[in-house]
């Protein structure tokens, strides 16, 4: 189910960036939305991401690297 969700993310945030690109900015009042949903605008990579997501990821990342495998 989790895999579900992620996916399901990963697809609006790819259709955000796609109109934020087309149309130039999807607006303050959308931004501000986003924001507080954690979905913030990456300049230098030009998308859409979940902090959240973001967060996992590095924390899993973090964690195969540094944790001891008995804990990993």
């Amino acid at each position: 189910m989790i895999d579900g969700i992620i996916s399901l993310e990963k697809a609006a945030l790819e259709k955000l960036t796609e109109d934020r690109i087309a149309s130039g900015s999807l607006g303050p009042e959308v931004d501000d939305i986003l924001s507080e949903a954690g979905i913030y605008w990456d300049d230098i990579g030009q998308e859409y991401f979940s902090i959240e997501a973001f967060q996992r990821e590095t924390f899993e990342r973090l964690a195969k690297e540094y944790a001891p495998q008995d804990y990993a």
